[in-house]
C-alpha cells in the first residue's frame, strides 16, 4: 500500500471478508480465502493489517492499516 510506514520486522496481511487468519506460537502466518486470491492487490482488501512478532515479550502484536470501507447501503441506512 502506497505510502504505508512499515518496520522492519513487520509483515503485511490482506484481509477479504471471509477471510480466515491463523498465527501460530512461533509467528507463522496462515491467511485462508478459498473463493479470493488477493496476491497482494490492497486495493481489493476489505482490511490490511500489519503484523510483527515481539519474541521477547512472547506477543503478537497487530495494527490496522486500512478498515472495511463503508459501503454506499450502509451510508444510506446511517443517513449520510
Amino acid at each position: 500500500m502506497a505510502g504505508e510506514k512499515r518496520a522492519a520486522n513487520e509483515t503485511r496481511i490482506v484481509l477479504q471478508v471471509g477471510s480466515e487468519l491463523r498465527i501460530k506460537n512461533n509467528g507463522d502466518i496462515v491467511v485462508d480465502n478459498p473463493e479470493l486470491e488477493l496476491a497482494g492487490d490492497t486495493q481489493a482488501a476489505d482490511a490490511v493489517l500489519m503484523y510483527r512478532l515481539d519474541a521477547e515479550r512472547g506477543e503478537h502484536v497487530l495494527r490496522l492499516v486500512r478498515p472495511v470501507a463503508v459501503q454506499p447501503e450502509d451510508r444510506l441506512r446511517r443517513g449520510a
